[in-house]
């Protein structure tokens, strides 16, 4: 038992408690304050029900505690929409009651499973609308069926017993459903709308914002488009209003895609990708485009219109030079005729002459060059003068590869020159010889030479010596030969006949006569007749002819040889 002490110190302790409790009351009755504290109000049973006041959190309002669950609701409505469903609440308990008065809102969970337990993992959204009902649109969804379930939650966040389950499956679009109307704002899922669906100007009076729309965001309003760092700092402007765009950070490693880069909209500039064509242009102060870097080359135009272009992708990559009016060009082209070669080739612009359109090459290929006049539309045809050089050989001359026998050159391998055409030699007035061959010492062959390849011999040929051999027959301007036939006028008579017609070379002229007989002397034949020619002679020789005399012994028609020589 407690002294009288301590049971005295008990009841004081009582009675200050019901003091302050008196005190208290007096103070919330004729309007008093509550200090930096709260008001709990509890029920019956002693349950925190409200406290009004100061929060734990250290905010000040009126919050619900404890409050009992609400009563499981009436099922869900259920309406089928495209991709998606509409979930409705009638706005009563499923036993016919009356809402308490704490009702705060009502909680959609989904599932494809029959008979689920709401959890987070089902949990669709929330139907707000407390005591009238609601509509909540859950979009996207698949086309298989679906179940749905409500909780009703009370303002103290508790919820009660789920609802009993509605089932219904998204449908999908129908030819006959796209009527006029048809489409609404809770049926379009997320993303369905791409921009060439869209009207060509969509005025929104509001902002768009992606992200913290106090914090780090992308925002799309009226002024344009702004980006924001964490702590609400702009850090990329594009402004509506002056068209600036202002980054505060370093565009780096970025990919500008689809878009035109330009200096300036007129005048002298450069643009990137301009009408989509994927190049950078280059404009002089006129507006005229003078440069270009696209996927085709390089290209340059100056004053005059002329351009350089270089072309890379070419089977023979080349720079390519233009007149101002475009119509004709020349050009510089590598060739890689085998792996690893380098070959380069200058080429003029065409032009038209003997042989068609033509053009003038010099080349350089694998230990080659060479400089021709080809044709313009076959550069594998040389009509012309062409020079060749390689490591073994060199040649210089003309050359038609439509007509061998029109060539005309002069091959020049180590010791030798072959001449591949009729030679004309027209050498100038002077006392030196017009052709002039001198061999070395030691040398063993002929001076000269003519050989003919069909019948494989020499048809003339001069030795050291001096030795000339001709294969055929000699006919010189100063020798002429022939025969007549001279019937005697009697026998033993001298009977002549004067030839004429000729034109032998010289200006002394000699000849000479002889009988094509078997019997050249004075004779009698087989009865003893004489028959036999006594003589011939020849007289007055010169240039144009000559008298030529037979003398026979009978009168028998006899033929003589005659030639005459000039010197």
């Amino acid at each position: 038992m407690p002294t009288s002490y301590n049971a005295l110190a008990l009841e004081v302790a009582r009675l200050r408690r019901e003091v302050n409790q008196i005190k208290k009351g007096q103070r919330v009755a004729h309007g008093a304050s509550i200090e930096n504290a709260a008001l709990e109000v509890k029920d019956d049973a002693g349950t925190l029900r409200v406290t009004l006041g100061v929060q734990s959190d250290g905010t000040v309002g009126v919050v619900a505690q404890n409050g009992p669950p609400p009563g499981a609701l009436s099922a869900p409505i259920v309406t089928p929409s495209i991709a998606s469903l509409r979930v409705t609440w009638d706005g009563a308990l499923a036993d016919g009651s009356a809402l308490p008065l704490d009702f705060d809102h009502v909680a959609v969970y989904v599932s494809t499973t029959s008979g689920f337990t709401p959890s987070t993992v089902t949990f669709a959204g929330t139907i707000t609308k407390a005591g009238d009902g609601g509509m909540l649109p859950i979009t996207p969804l698949p086309y298989v069926e679906h179940y749905v379930r409500l909780i009703g939650v009370n303002t103290s966040g508790i919820g009660g017993a789920p609802s009993a389950e509605t089932a219904g499956t998204p449908v999908q679009v129908d030819g006959p459903d796209l009527t006029a109307g048809s489409v609404t704002a809770e049926t379009i899922a997320a993303g369905a709308v791409e921009a060439d669906k869209l009207a060509a100007i969509i005025a929104l009076a509001t902002r768009i914002v992606a992200g913290d729309p106090a914090g780090a965001r992308v925002e799309l309003n009226s002024d344009g488009l702004k980006v924001y760092d964490g702590t609400g700092t702009l850090k990329v402007d594009l402004d509506a209003v002056t068209g600036n765009a202002t980054f505060t950070g370093d565009i780096t490693g970025s990919n500008i895609t689809g878009s035109v880069v330009q200096t300036a909209t007129t005048g002298e500039r450069i643009t990137v990708n301009e009408a989509g064509a994927n190049k950078v242009l280059v404009y002089d102060a006129t507006g005229r485009a003078v440069g270009e870097l696209s996927g085709d080359g390089l290209g340059l135009e100056g004053t005059s219109g002329a351009i350089i272009w270089i072309d890379p992708d070419s089977t023979y990559p080349n720079l390519r030079f233009y007149t101002a009016d475009g119509a004709n060009s020349a050009y510089i082209n590598i060739v890689e005729a085998s792996p690893g070669d380098a070959d380069i080739g200058i080429t003029s612009g065409k032009f038209t002459a003997t042989g068609g359109d033509m053009r003038w090459r010099t080349f350089f290929g694998r230990d080659f060059w060479t400089a021709e006049r080809i044709r313009a539309s076959n550069d594998t045809v040389n009509i012309g003068g062409r020079i060749f050089m390689s490591g073994t050989t060199a040649s210089i001359g003309y050359q038609d590869a439509t007509s061998a026998t029109q060539r005309g050159d002069v091959i020049f391998s180590p010791g030798n020159a072959l001449l591949r055409a009729r030679l004309q030699n027209t050498p100038p007035a002077s006392a030196l010889a017009g052709i002039y061959s001198e061999t070395a010492a030691g040398h063993t062959g002929l001076m000269m030479g003519l050989y003919n390849t069909d019948a494989a011999a020499y048809r003339f040929r001069v030795d050291l010596a001096g030795n000339t051999t001709i294969g055929g027959v000699l006919n010189a301007p100063n020798i002429a030969t022939g025969s007549v036939s001279i019937t005697p006028s009697a026998a033993n008579t001298p009977t002549s006949f004067v030839l004429s017609g000729l034109n032998v070379a010289g200006s002394t002229f000699r000849g000479f006569v002889t009988a094509n007989t078997t019997v050249p002397a004075p004779s009698t034949g087989s009865g003893g007749a004489p028959n036999g020619v006594n003589s011939v002679a020849i007289s007055s020789v010169a240039s144009g002819g000559a008298t030529i005399w037979v003398n026979r012994q009978n009168t028998t028609n006899t033929t003589v040889n005659w030639m005459i020589v000039g010197s």
